[in-house]
């Protein structure tokens, strides 16, 4: 059975970003990515009642206070590593990116598109035809919706889905939709960051070491360099 996680990012300052993380575990690799997950965040502290987000990475304000950001960074690490196994991955990251003046009417446009290219040719045995969809809850989007735009792709690809659409709360326990925010964090972060022009036209370069938006830039490209199978996609 292959799950697969959605997740929406945006950006407070550039409104019109819209960026999309799914993530892709197959069942076979998900309790040993679990368990190592939830060991790194308790070895290193983290309150399990506090879901580790990627926007409380580089927030020493947010998430678990007791958890400084040089500690997070390190989890973070630690977390992203777990995608590869000696001989492949053991996780796919597929990012989409556009931009958008009605974010939901363009996640229920654009997910299922997101969807329809990361599900691979299923193999109709042992369960293998079989996908679950697990989405961050959002307030404006109800399962009627989501059912409605993801069964044609999941029934054109020949998958069956298991049980229903889910919508979850994020917390310590949802580690595939943890992963799709961090990851989605990351990218944009390192996306608006990069086309911040006033950012880098006010800040002299022998200044970047100290400012924090460029440190958030420069953490967050090292941390998706550990990811082993990320696939970007981008409409203009």
């Amino acid at each position: 059975m292959l799950l697969v996680f959605f997740d929406e990012t945006s950006d407070s300052k550039f409104k019109d970003y819209f960026g999309l993380s799914c993530v892709v575990i197959n069942s076979a690799h998900y309790t040993q990515v679990k368990t190592e997950f939830h060991n790194i965040l308790l070895k290193n502290g983290w309150n399990p009642e506090i879901e580790f987000k990627g926007s409380y990475l580089f927030s020493a304000n947010s998430g678990d206070t007791d958890i400084d950001i040089e500690r997070r960074i390190l989890i973070a690490e630690g977390i992203l590593d777990l995608n590869t196994s000696k001989k492949n991955a053991r996780i796919n990251f597929h990012y989409f990116k556009t931009r958008s003046t009605n974010h939901k009417d363009d996640y229920l446009e654009y997910a299922p598109q997101l969807l329809e290219k990361v599900l691979p040719k299923p193999k109709h045995k042992n369960g293998k035809d079989i996908v679950s969809i697990h989405c961050d809850k959002r307030s404006d989007i109800s399962i009627n919706e989501l059912r409605s735009v993801f069964l044609p792709v999941i029934h054109k690809k020949k998958y069956t889905l298991y049980e229903d659409i889910h919508m979850v709360n994020s917390r310590f326990e949802t580690v595939g939709i943890l992963y799709a925010d961090i990851v989605g964090y990351l990218i944009a972060r390192v996306d608006t960051i990069s086309t911040d022009a006033e950012l880098f036209e006010n800040i002299p370069p022998e200044e970047w070491e100290n400012n924090g938006k460029i440190k958030k830039w420069k953490s967050s490209t090292k941390l998706l360099g550990k990811i082993k199978n990320l696939n970007l996609y981008e409409l203009r």
